[in-house]
C-alpha cells in the first residue's frame, strides 16, 4: 500500500481541484493525451470533468484514455444523458455538483491516506494514540490475539450501535455472531494468519450496514479502519436503473409515459410509495394529478390539484427550487420531498410514518427529477419539430428562405410554380431574378426594423415577376431566422397571390351572404350560438324564431337558449342535448318548448363546430305541432277502429252460432260466416301486434349472434304448430345487424308456411353466414306464394284497390328486414316455396 493516494484530475485549464485531505497528491490534464501520459500505476483514480472547455466534453477523453483505476465522471448540474454515456463509455461512478466530490472519492479509494502512514504508525503514548484515534473521521476498532476488543473509538461504537464500555474486553465473534458467517471472518483471520493488511467490503444484515475495511496485523493482534458506504452501496444499487430509467424517459414518446416512468422508478428505485407527478395545464394555471403510485391513492385517495403558488406543490413550481419537508399536516405521511420539473409540472415524493427518507433517496430523487425534466423538454422540443418537419414537407404555401447574403436558400415548389422557374434554378440566385430593385430595397428595410423591434414578421404589398414577364401582385410576409451569433440573420418569408386572395374573399362573401338569406329566409326557426361551460349563449336569431317563440333578437342574444324558451320541466333533457351537440354529434329529436302561443312541439335538429373556448353551433326548431295533432288523432281513430272492428265481429260470430243452433240446413254457410268474422278480426290484432313490432326505437340497433333469435322463433312455433314438421339448422354463430324484431319476423314466415299447407306442413329453415352478412332461408313443401303477392311486397306490382295482397305477414316481414337494413327475396322451387331474409354484417 502507498504512503499517498492520487487523484488524476482531467479538467479545463484554469479551473480549480477539489480540496483533499493531507497526503493527497493531485495531477491535472487537460486532454485525452495528456491524461494518458499522467496515467500511471501510482494513480489511485481519475475525476474526469464534463465540461473541458472549446465545444469539448469529457466523453471524447473517456473514449481515448486507458485507465487502470476507477474513474469518476462530473457534471456541474445533474445530467442524465451524460450519466448514460459515461456509463456506456466504462465510468465506474457518476457525479453532480461538487459538496460531496471528496467524500465519495476517498469511498472508493481502498488505500485513502487518512488511513495510511498516520493512523497506522506508531504512537508512543497511549494517551495521545487514544486522542488521535478519536479525530480521525473513520472509524477504528482493535483486537488482541484472543479476538477481544482491545480499543473502539466513538466512531466506531456509534455504526456498531454500541459504546466503548460495552465492547471493550470482549470476544468480537460473541458479540457479533452472525460475522462468522461473513467476509468479516474469514478477511480478518486471513490477515492474522498471514500477517497481510486485507481490505474489502462487506455488509452487515443485523445492522443493515455496508463497510469498508482495512485491516492491519500487529503484534498483540489487528488494527481495523472501516467506514460507513452505506448509502454509497445503495447508490450504486441505484445507479443502474437510474441510468436504465433516464434511458427510458429519454426514449419515451409522450409527457403522460414520462410521468409514468418517474412515478415507477420512485417506487421501484427509492421504495417511496407516496409519489405523484403533477402537470402544469396553462389554461387553468393549475397544477394537475397524471399520474400516482398505488400507494397515494389507497393512502390518501385522489389527490388534489394546486394552483401556482398554493400548498407545496405550487410553490415549489412556481420558485423553481426543491423543498423537502420532514413535518407535514399530512395524515399517512411523515416527510415529503417537492421537485419542480421546470416548466412542465411538480414531483411529490413522501414516505410514511416509521418510514425514512435518505439523503440518497433525497439526492437521487433530485437527479430523476431532473432527467425527467431533460426528458420532457426533449419531448416538447421533439413535438415541436415534428410538427414544423410536417408542416414543412406539407406545405402547399409559397415559401422562401434566404440567407444572410440575401441569395435563396429554400424555394417551395408552389412558389417556384408561380414564378415560373425551376427550383434548381432560383436556389443560389438573388431576388432580384423576380422582383424589381425597389422591392429589394424595401425588404432591407424591413429586415433592419425587425432586428431593432419586438415584431415577428412585417408584410409589404409588391409583385413577381414571372419567367414570361407577367407581373402578379402578391403579399409578402418577412420573418427573421433564429440567430444568437449576433451576425446578419437569414430571412423567412411566405408569399401571397393576392389576385386569388381576392377572388377568395369575393367568393366568400357571396357565400356569406346566401348562407344570410337563407339564415334569414327559413322557415323554421333558427339560432345560431356559442357555448359557455356547455351552455349555449344567442349569437344571432332569424325572423322565424322571432315570430315562433316572440322573443326579439335584441334581446335574444346573449341569452342562454334554455333560459329563454325551455320549460322547467324539461331543462335536464336541454342539458344532455347541449352535452352530445358540444361533443360534436348531430342530434335529432321531438321536443316541446315555450311558444308565444303555448307550449309548442318540434323537430330539434343540432350541430356544433370549432374546438376549446370557439366551440359553436346552429340548432333548427320544426315545428311539428300540427303534425303532432295529426298524429294524435289519427292514434285515437286507429284505436276505436280497431277496438270497435274487434267488437262488431264478436257480435257477428255470436249471432252466427245462434243461427247455427237455430237452423242447421246450411251448416258450412254458417261456418262460412263465423270463419270470415274470425280472420277479420284475427286481422285487426295482426296489424296491432305489426305496429307494435315495427315502433322500436333503432338507436341500440348493431352486430349481434342472430341464433338466439332463430332459436327463439322455432321454439314458440312448435309449440304453436305440433303437428307440423320445423326443422332448424344453424351454425354456432352468426352475427348481423338485427334485433329481437327478427323473431317476430321468422314467427310471420313459418307461421305463412304452416297455415297455407292443409296436409302435413314441412318447414325448413337454416342459417348461413356470407360475406356480405347472414341469410336465413325458410322453405316449405306447400303450394308456394302466389306471385301476386310477391310481387307486391317486393314493390314490382304497385298496390291498388283490386291488388293489394291477402294479409300483412309478408309485408311484416318485409318491413322488419328493411329497418335492419337487409333485403327480402323469395325463391320458387318446383314445389313450396323459400322465404329468404339476407342481413348486413354491419
Amino acid at each position: 500500500m502507498s504512503e499517498t493516494a492520487t487523484l488524476l484530475h482531467v479538467r479545463r485549464p484554469g479551473d480549480s481541484s477539489p480540496s483533499v485531505p493531507r497526503g493527497w497528491t493531485i495531477v491535472t490534464a487537460s486532454s485525452a493525451a495528456a491524461a494518458n501520459d499522467r496515467l500511471d500505476a501510482d494513480v489511485d483514480c481519475v475525476l474526469l470533468e464534463h465540461e473541458l472547455g472549446d465545444g469539448r466534453d469529457g466523453l471524447a477523453v473517456l473514449d481515448a484514455i486507458d485507465a487502470h483505476c476507477p474513474v469518476f465522471y462530473r457534471t456541474a448540474e445533474p445530467d442524465g444523458e451524460a450519466a448514460s454515456a459515461a456509463a456506456a463509455r466504462g465510468a465506474v461512478h457518476y457525479l453532480h455538483g461538487g459538496d460531496d466530490v471528496v467524500e465519495r472519492i476517498r469511498a472508493v479509494v481502498d488505500d485513502a491516506p487518512a488511513a495510511t502512514g498516520s493512523m497506522v504508525a506508531p504512537v508512543e503514548d497511549p494517551d495521545d494514540q487514544a486522542s488521535v484515534l478519536e479525530r480521525i473521521d473513520e472509524a477504528y476498532l482493535s483486537f488482541d490475539t484472543d479476538w477481544n476488543f482491545t480499543y473502539i473509538n466513538e466512531r466506531g461504537a456509534e455504526m456498531l450501535d454500541t459504546t466503548p464500555d460495552d465492547l471493550v474486553g470482549e470476544n468480537v465473534w460473541d458479540a457479533f455472531p452472525a460475522a462468522t458467517e461473513h467476509t468479516y471472518y474469514e478477511q480478518y483471520t486471513h490477515a492474522v494468519e498471514t500477517g497481510e493488511p486485507v481490505s474489502f467490503e462487506e455488509y452487515y444484515e443485523p445492522l443493515e450496514l455496508w463497510t469498508s475495511n482495512r485491516a492491519y496485523p500487529t503484534d498483540d493482534g489487528l488494527s481495523v479502519f472501516f467506514h460507513d458506504i452505506t448509502e454509497r452501496k445503495r447508490y450504486e444499487e441505484m445507479l443502474p436503473g437510474l441510468l436504465q430509467t433516464t434511458h427510458d424517459m429519454m426514449q419515451a414518446e409522450s409527457p403522460e409515459a414520462i410521468a409514468s416512468q418517474l412515478v415507477a422508478a420512485t417506487e421501484e428505485l427509492l421504495s417511496l410509495d407516496l409519489s405523484v407527478v403533477r402537470f402544469h395545464e396553462p389554461g387553468t394555471d393549475g397544477l394537475v394529478p397524471v399520474e400516482g403510485t398505488t400507494a397515494i391513492s389507497e393512502t390518501l385517495g385522489d389527490r388534489p390539484t394546486y394552483a401556482v403558488g398554493e400548498g407545496g406543490p405550487g410553490t415549489v413550481f412556481d420558485a423553481g427550487e426543491p423543498s423537502y419537508r420532514d413535518t407535514v399536516d399530512v395524515e399517512g405521511v411523515s416527510a415529503v420531498l417537492y421537485l419542480p420539473l421546470g416548466e412542465h409540472g411538480t414531483l411529490s415524493a413522501g414516505v410514511a410514518p416509521g418510514e425514512e427518507f435518505g439523503a440518497v433517496e433525497r439526492q437521487t430523487a433530485e437527479l430523476l427529477a431532473a432527467n425527467a425534466t431533460t426528458a420532457l423538454d426533449r419531448t416538447e422540443r421533439r413535438e415541436r419539430l415534428e410538427l414544423f418537419e410536417r408542416v414543412i414537407e406539407s406545405v402547399e404555401d409559397m415559401l422562401y428562405v434566404l440567407d444572410a447574403d440575401g441569395h435563396f436558400v429554400y424555394v417551395s415548389e408552389p412558389f417556384a410554380e408561380f414564378s415560373g422557374y425551376d427550383r434548381e434554378e432560383l436556389v443560389g440566385a438573388s431576388p432580384a431574378v423576380v422582383v424589381d430593385r425597389e422591392t429589394l430595397e424595401r425588404s432591407r428595410e424591413v429586415v433592419a426594423e425587425l432586428r431593432s423591434c419586438d415584431e415577428r414578421s412585417r408584410t409589404i404589398q409588391t409583385e413577381v415577376e414571372t419567367r414570361d414577364g407577367e407581373r402578379r401582385p402578391v403579399e409578402v410576409d418577412i420573418a427573421l431566422l433564429p440567430n444568437d451569433d449576433g451576425d446578419d440573420p437569414g430571412t423567412v418569408a411566405v408569399v401571397r397571390d393576392v389576385s386569388a386572395l381576392q377572388e377568395t374573399r369575393q367568393r366568400l362573401a357571396i357565400e356569406n351572404e346566401r348562407f344570410r338569406y337563407l339564415f334569414d329566409h327559413i322557415p323554421d326557426a333558427l339560432v345560431e350560438f356559442t357555448f359557455e361551460e356547455a351552455d349555449p349563449i344567442v349569437e344571432s336569431v332569424n325572423p322565424a324564431f322571432e315570430r315562433t317563440f316572440g322573443i326579439s333578437a335584441g334581446h335574444a342574444v346573449g341569452e342562454s337558449v334554455n333560459d329563454l324558451i325551455v320549460p322547467e320541466e324539461y331543462r335536464e333533457q336541454a342539458k344532455q342535448l347541449d352535452d352530445a351537440v358540444v361533443h360534436g354529434e348531430v342530434k335529432t329529436k321531438e321536443v316541446e318548448r315555450s311558444t308565444s302561443t303555448g307550449l309548442g312541439h318540434f323537430l330539434f335538429r343540432g350541430v356544433s363546430f370549432g374546438a376549446g373556448t370557439n366551440r359553436r353551433g346552429f340548432c333548427i326548431y320544426t315545428d311539428i305541432s300540427e303534425q303532432k295533432e295529426r298524429e294524435s288523432r289519427l292514434e285515437v281513430l286507429h284505436t276505436v277502429l280497431r277496438h270497435n272492428l274487434r267488437t262488431e265481429m264478436n257480435l257477428i260470430e255470436g249471432y252466427a252460432e245462434q243461427l247455427q243452433r237455430r237452423y242447421d240446413d246450411d251448416p258450412a254457410l254458417l261456418d262460412a260466416i263465423r270463419r270470415e268474422a274470425n280472420q277479420v278480426a284475427d286481422l285487426s290484432d295482426t296489424a296491432r301486434r305489426v305496429e307494435r313490432a315495427l315502433d322500436r326505437d333503432g338507436d341500440h340497433l348493431g352486430p349481434t349472434d342472430v341464433t338466439r333469435y332463430v332459436d327463439e322463433a322455432a321454439k314458440t312455433a312448435r309449440k304453436r304448430f305440433p303437428h307440423a314438421d320445423l326443422t332448424v339448422s344453424t351454425p354456432e354463430s352468426a352475427t348481423a345487424v338485427a334485433d329481437r324484431r327478427l323473431v317476430f319476423a321468422l314467427s310471420n314466415a313459418i307461421e305463412n308456411a304452416v297455415d297455407h299447407n292443409d296436409e302435413q306442413p314441412s318447414v325448413d329453415v337454416t342459417v348461413e353466414a356470407t360475406d356480405e352478412g347472414v341469410e336465413i332461408r325458410v322453405a316449405d313443401d306447400g303450394p308456394g306464394i302466389p306471385k301476386q303477392e310477391r310481387d307486391l311486397v317486393t314493390g314490382e306490382r304497385d298496390i291498388t284497390q283490386l291488388q293489394h295482397g291477402s294479409g300483412l305477414g309478408l309485408w311484416a316481414i318485409n318491413w322488419i328486414v328493411e329497418s335492419f337494413g337487409g333485403t327480402l327475396t323469395f325463391e320458387t322451387p318446383a314445389e313450396g316455396s323459400v322465404v329468404v331474409l339476407q342481413l348486413r354484417g354491419q
